[in-house]
């Protein structure tokens, strides 16, 4: 018998096989990774584990990218956002008024009009900061009054202010009116919206002098439109028992939509809108419509918010006591 012969070919039948072997070990781990997650019965997996999407499993401190993790109730996938206290200080809708104080927060997301803005208005100094929020809104509404007019008169005299200038301009109305009629035009720092960058103060310049913004004639446009635009006309004369400001017709106050559009659509001041949100719930939200989209808009105090999966909200402090969450269906 040929040893040698014999010997290689029982090497050749042993290496054989462990490639066979390992070729089907590889065939079925790439088929098993590549394969699509399928969601188990019940939201859960063979183990009772529940699953987001993506097939993550999720844990008790489910991972914040940011702050959300995807949770699930029966059939349905929520999204979980955490909110912090400062939050509540935070967002468009925020209630700054003679009864709500508003402190400015060190970290500011605001950005300079003069820098930002369009050709179809102007800025009266270099230093007005605007929310970045509402800088997009703010020139739209002014293209589209230039657009509408032909003018591009209008000007920005006010937009954020720290407690210093709010101070000195309350001081001045006191000098002019005393303390009583100097509170109904300007309010005590601290509780005037324009410490969010929320507002803003407009004007106008006839033959090269800036005149006072009184709302009327071809100006008239912008309490008619503005909410187009995510802005509403923050003090309107006949709500001024509510807001206890009185009439100012060049103040005029970003909250974004569809917000804007619910209170022009239904008359109120913003006062009135944030009470009508608060007393509506997750369970029972606010609902209206809005260019063809079902809106559902509700208050909570929770800082745990829990939103259905892949859908569009938006969630504002009240600066008060909670969050004022809008969600699109």
């Amino acid at each position: 018998m040929d040893w040698k012969k014999t010997t290689r070919k029982i090497l050749f039948f042993v290496a054989m096989l462990l490639v066979l072997g390992m070729f089907t070990f590889l065939h079925g781990f790439f088929d098993s990774a590549s394969a699509p997650f399928e969601y188990a019965d019940d939201a859960g997996t063979a183990d009772g584990e529940q699953t987001a999407p993506s097939g993550t499993p999720l844990t008790a401190e489910p991972p914040a990218v940011p702050d959300e993790a995807l949770t699930s109730a029966g059939n349905e996938e929520y999204v979980i956002i955490r909110m912090s206290p400062a939050d509540v200080f935070r967002g468009n809708l925020l209630l700054i008024n003679h009864d709500h104080r508003f402190e400015i927060p060190a970290a500011q997301d605001f950005i300079s009009i003069s820098e930002e803005k369009t050709m179809s208005y102007s800025a009266t100094g270099d230093d007005l900061l605007l929310a970045e929020s509402a800088i997009e809104s703010l020139n739209n509404m002014m293209d589209d009054f230039l657009e509408v007019t032909g003018r591009d008169n209008v000007t920005i005299i006010s937009a954020y202010r720290g407690y210093e200038r709010q101070q000195e301009i309350l001081s001045e109305y006191i000098k002019l009116m005393g303390s009583a009629g100097a509170l109904r035009l300007a309010a005590p720092p601290g509780y005037s919206e324009h410490h969010a960058g929320l507002a803003v103060d407009l004007g106008y310049y006839s033959n090269g002098v800036l005149r006072t913004f009184q709302g009327t004639g071809v100006y008239a446009w912008f309490k008619q439109n503005s909410h187009n635009h995510g802005f509403i006309l923050r003090f309107p004369g006949e709500k001024s028992e509510i807001t206890k400001t009185a009439y100012e017709p060049w103040h005029f106050r970003y909250v974004g939509q569809p917000h804007a559009f619910f209170i022009n659509q239904n008359d109120w001041c913003l006062e009135e809108y944030i009470d009508v949100i608060m007393r509506h719930t997750r369970d029972e939200p606010f609902t209206a419509i809005f260019n063809e989209c079902i809106y559902e808009v509700y208050f909570t105090e929770d800082a745990e918010i829990f939103l259905p999966f892949d859908c569009e909200f938006d969630i504002s402090g009240n600066n008060i006591n909670g969050f004022i969450v809008t969600v699109k269906q």
